[in-house]
């Protein structure tokens, strides 16, 4: 079962900033939500809510999680899923939600991208939430672009064959008709590809629609929500036929009672389960073994970055438990840590003890100087399992630097 409905926050702005150039400096204001305009074209221009600074509790904000904006004919092109509202759900028994059209789908766990035709034009754009043209990367060394297409064909690509791809499937997506006043027409993914794994292990890629969306040239959007997803999923409840045929076994059961007993049979692949209504309202349920998981891989793409972080919390055996792939790499990087450990004690002897040292490599001397400190206060003999010790109550900053130049 899909859901339909018309979203009008765009027409309201273009009556009340009938110019791009009033609309645009109404959104970097503080009053408009402080939302950063990025990347932009002699055309297009991406608008973007900024974490810690853009202002979400605004009729419009949750629309600007990521918008492309024709900035010559002064409408949107290209609408991301609106960001979850942190409102409770209005609504107590899974009853109520199925006789008020309500659907569920499964969280998924990958990067979303989004694609777009405009009227009069057979190109196919391709942006994620920060990139017009989806260049940008983080797990993998593919470009989200890549990840894109490759998730979407089914297989990989060649690099220099993208754009060519990209256009040659450019028919499968809808045009806009002029005559119906369409100005364009978009479509919302979650990509998930082997390479660009964040918790759930990706066995083969999939790129499944979220939503799509109709412009229209006075700024309204028609949308199309609740497509079904290939997998099953566990946390569809509706009693309408179609995609959402599953019922919940245990009647009268109430939707935080439901959403506890989902997420206690789950594993933790499952990262949740998003809630919609016919207005474009999304409430978000995470689970908290998913949301565990994924504390361990961290926020940065880098290796050593994340190998400094969980080191210095002793968790690199937990994460691999999770992330057995990386085994290889992190027995490397252990490796140079004990080189590290071993360089770090034979200087402090050098140093200290035998006072024979040379030249001392400036990383190395804060150091030298704190396991020094810690000899005269503690009076005990300093040993490679000092040395250990120590480094592992630093900064993980301070391992990075240390591992990057080593």
């Amino acid at each position: 079962m899909t859901i339909h409905y018309e979203q009008t926050v765009f027409t309201e702005l273009r009556n009340k900033y009938p110019t791009w150039k009033e609309l645009s400096c109404y959104l970097e204001s503080e009053e408009g939500g402080q939302f950063h305009i990025g990347e932009e074209t002699n055309e297009l221009c991406l608008i973007r809510y900024e974490k810690g600074t853009s202002n979400m509790n605004l009729p419009h904000s949750r629309w600007f999680r990521s918008v492309v904006w024709d900035k010559i004919n002064h409408l949107p092109v290209c609408v991301s899923p609106p960001k979850a509202t942190s409102t409770e759900f209005p609504l107590l028994s899974i009853e109520d939600a199925i006789q008020n059209g309500i659907i569920c789908q499964e969280l998924l766990d990958g990067v979303m991208i989004n694609c777009f035709k405009k009227a009069g034009d057979d190109q196919l754009y391709v942006t994620s939430r920060s990139k017009l043209n989806a260049a940008g990367n983080f797990y993998s060394s593919k470009s989200f672009r890549t990840l894109f297409i490759e998730s979407y064909t089914g297989y990989h690509v060649d690099p220099n064959m993208i754009e060519q791809i990209i256009q040659e499937r450019a028919h499968k997506f809808a045009s806009p008709d002029k005559e119906k006043k369409e100005v364009a027409i978009f479509y919302s993914y979650v990509i998930q590809h082997e390479e660009h794994r964040i918790v759930t292990p990706i066995a083969r890629n999939n790129c499944t629609l979220l939503h799509k969306g109709t412009v229209y040239e006075d700024g309204r959007i028609a949308m199309e929500d609740g497509f079904p997803f290939a997998q099953s999923g566990v946390c569809q409840f509706s009693s309408n036929k179609g995609s959402y045929a599953k019922v919940v076994e245990s009647s009268g059961q109430t939707i935080a009672e439901w959403v506890k007993h989902v997420f206690e049979k789950s594993s933790w692949k499952f990262q949740g389960m998003v809630l919609k209504d016919s207005m474009g309202n999304r409430w978000r349920y995470r689970s908290d073994k998913y949301a565990a998981v994924r504390s361990l891989r961290g926020n940065s793409p880098q290796l050593i970055e994340r190998f400094a972080q969980l080191y210095t919390q002793n968790l690199i055996p937990n994460y691999l438990e999770y992330y057995p792939e990386e085994q290889s790499d992190f027995s490397h990087l252990l490796d140079k840590m004990t080189i590290i450990i071993q360089t770090i004690y034979q200087l402090y002897v050098d140093v200290h003890i035998t006072k024979c040292a040379g030249v001392i490599d400036k990383m190395y001397r804060s150091h030298l100087y704190a396991l020094h400190g810690i000899y005269l206060s503690q009076k005990k003999k300093l040993t490679p399992l000092e040395v250990h010790i120590y480094l592992h109550k630093q900064p993980w900053q301070r391992i990075a630097f240390l591992l990057k130049h080593t």
